[in-house]
């Protein structure tokens, strides 16, 4: 069975996650409405090692467990959900020991877990498609794609100047720039990227939603502890307490399968079915947080006084620069039966 305590490394971690959150939490306005994290608020992640916690001390990273990187990331998140996610969900690529300077896209046969035509294609050493929309770092010096081969996907490392990307449009998160890249060029093939390495990802991906059910329950209910109806407290209404309650319900079980999974991968298990469920119940979760939270604040939900309506919107892009939560049930089904699920785009 996995823990459900912290040691005190992580807790640490998580700790300074947090109150580099709280610190930035002022600028989220300005993050998304210039496009990008402030150069202080990223030189300061960087300074304080935030932005090496899914990488190994073998490649100067804090060596962290894959329970003790979600921890930290949901405890940033919670507390700046923008610049949070624009800082860490671009740092993907040091879950496979590369450098802070290298982006991962993702366009194999297995993109997110299901089967689809690949948008990468890897012949001999060469790569060639393009994916339409994935968040990357800024400033890359290298790329490391995960493109279909004639064996299954592979990892591969392409240096910038093969790699083409231009922003894209999208509803929420705009300090991460999404983007849409195009590959054409040679690449070093560095090997397979199977069921344990798409599980890392998932595993990554997962506390990111975490970090937003927590911000927006937290919003919710201070809220309506503080707004009075017809001479009450709106939260001792049933129509506002029971949706808050189940919010916290649904959050907490997204949380604790979530552990499950990363525990038990991190112990070598196969836990590719329970990190495709724990993402999937992550970003269930993060929607149910995020519209009861809008529908708790009435119509001053739908304004930019609050940050509400601005959060809705982030975890609607989060979801689809991770995959569509149909796509994971899928992934499940066919990791279990052994036949191929239909992509969903």
């Amino acid at each position: 069975m996995f823990r459900f305590d912290w040691d005190e490394d992580s807790t640490a971690v998580a700790e300074l996650a947090r109150d580099f959150g709280r610190t930035a939490a002022s600028r989220e306005r300005e993050a998304a409405e210039s496009g990008e994290v402030p150069s202080a608020l990223r030189s300061q992640a960087k300074d304080l090692g935030l932005l090496d916690l899914a990488r190994s001390a073998e490649h100067g990273g804090l060596g962290l467990a894959p329970l003790a990187v979600g921890h930290a990331v949901a405890s940033l998140v919670a507390e700046a959900p923008g610049i949070g996610t624009a800082l860490l969900l671009g740092e993907a690529a040091a879950l496979f020991g590369e450098s802070d300077a290298t982006g991962l896209v993702d366009g194999g046969l297995g993109h997110l877990g299901y089967r689809r035509a690949g948008e990468l294609r890897l012949t001999g050493s060469r790569v060639k498609g393009s994916v339409g929309f994935t968040a990357l770092g800024r400033d890359l010096s290298a790329y490391l794609l995960i493109a279909a081969g004639d064996d299954g996907d592979r990892f591969c490392r392409v240096p910038a100047q093969a790699v083409e990307t231009s922003l894209v449009a999208a509803m929420g998160l705009e300090a991460i720039a999404p983007c849409r890249v195009k590959v054409a060029g040679d690449a070093e093939v560095l090997g397979p990227c199977a069921g344990p390495e798409r599980t890392a990802v998932f595993l990554y991906n997962a506390p990111f939603f975490h970090g937003y059910s927590r911000a927006a329950l937290a919003y919710a209910r201070d809220y309506a502890a503080q707004r009075k109806a017809f001479g009450r407290l709106i939260g001792s209404f049933q129509g506002i307490a029971f949706p808050l309650a189940e919010v916290a319900m649904e959050s907490e079980a997204a949380e604790l399968l979530w552990q499950d999974a990363a525990w038990r991968h991190a112990q070598g298990e196969d836990a590719f079915v329970l990190a495709a469920q724990a993402l999937r119940a992550a970003k269930d979760a993060a929607f149910l947080a995020v519209n009861t939270c809008v529908g708790t604040l009435g119509g001053h939900g739908f304004v930019d006084d609050h940050p509400a309506e601005r959060w809705l919107r982030d975890v609607e892009t989060l979801s689809a620069l991770t995959g569509h939560p149909k796509a994971l049930a899928q992934a499940a089904i066919a990791f279990e039966t052994g036949k191929e699920a239909e992509g969903i785009a």
